[in-house]
């Protein structure tokens, strides 16, 4: 499988438990063909799903799963309502983006008072590629990954936090993604000092926030 099939075709069920379950309307930024909100509909009926994707042939397969689609960029699509939705989502698509600023700008305006941006990010501090960096003394990039060689920006937990801040955004809640079976060695090494080490066994982490002043909305 290519790494443009694997990008399209995920479904990313680990991100469920973020969404509450008295959405209504979300609005999946990126969304590829559009699993993602499949798997909302099937866990929420009653939830509306939309989706925004760049990808012309991607979006005509999304819009087979959704109840609508618009084909762009976040910052070019037209149609979508102000204040409407109660989650917006974004799977991995900060990282794709030069400036995310804008794009956050956007995802403030689209949510209703009270409403939660969940994202995902890869996370660049992640322990293997910390090892490749320090050690190997390289930073390759790849076909897909966190060192993907279409990734403008990278990540860590820390300064995702910060991005959102500095953006009107307070942070809700956070949490490592995916975590690998750690070899004994590596167990060995984040037990000595797992303050230092936290985080690090997390290839990707999950973010979820609201605009700042909209709490208990």
């Amino acid at each position: 499988m290519s790494a443009q099939d694997i990008y399209y075709s995920q479904t990313r069920p680990e991100m469920l438990r973020f969404i509450p379950a008295s959405t209504e309307r979300l609005l999946d930024i990126g969304c590829s063909e559009g699993r993602f909100g499949a798997a909302v509909k099937a866990a929420l009926p009653n939830c509306e799903t939309w989706g925004v994707e760049a990808n012309e042939t991607a979006a005509a397969e999304a819009a087979t799963r959704n109840d609508r689609v618009l084909t762009g960029l976040i910052g070019e699509v037209e149609g979508l309502p102000d204040a409407y939705f109660d989650v917006v989502t974004m799977n991995d698509v900060l990282e794709h983006i030069p400036y995310s600023e804008p794009a956050l700008a956007i995802v403030r305006r689209l949510l209703r008072p009270g409403g939660r941006l969940v994202l995902s990010l890869p996370n660049v501090r992640y322990y293997l590629n910390v090892r490749d960096l320090v050690f190997r003394q390289d930073w390759e990039y790849q076909d897909f990954g966190i060192l993907d060689r279409t990734h403008f920006r990278f990540f860590t937990q820390k300064s995702a936090v910060r991005l959102l801040t500095q953006n009107g955004y307070r942070v809700i809640e956070q949490a490592g993604l995916n975590p690998p079976r750690l070899k004994l060695h590596y167990r060995a090494l984040f037990a000595l000092a797992p303050g230092l080490f936290e985080g690090m066994r997390y290839p990707q982490f999950a973010v979820v926030a609201e605009p700042a002043g909209n709490e208990g909305s």
